[in-house]
């Protein structure tokens, strides 16, 4: 069970980037595109990930998460995908509720 959830998390997680990917692209086409994911993935890189080096831990790290997957979904909701945001928005939830319960 703990292996399945945690590549739905990792899915989730590459999801974001691809969603900040197309909003950036929207924004500043190639610059935006690469920009802005590759600023996300290094700010989950140094407080988020499992290795990184100045995690933050307990509710800041739960805040930060919600925080990442939140702002994805509402980016996709700009982008006029409405229902896909929404999907996204409770499935990242869901799944970061459940490794906080889970204690994963």
């Amino acid at each position: 069970m703990v292996p399945l959830i945690m590549a739905s998390r990792f899915i989730w997680e590459v999801l974001a980037l691809i969603i900040f990917g197309i909003w950036g692209f929207h924004q500043g086409k190639i610059i935006g595109a690469i920009g802005v994911p590759l600023v996300v993935a290094v700010i989950w890189a140094m407080l988020g990930s499992p290795n990184a080096p100045y995690k933050l831990q307990g509710f800041y790290g739960f805040i930060l998460e919600l925080v990442l997957f939140l702002l994805a979904s509402y980016l996709l909701y700009s982008l006029g995908h409405t229902y896909f945001a929404l999907i996204y928005c409770i499935v990242a939830i869901g799944i970061t509720l459940l490794i906080r319960i889970m204690d994963i």
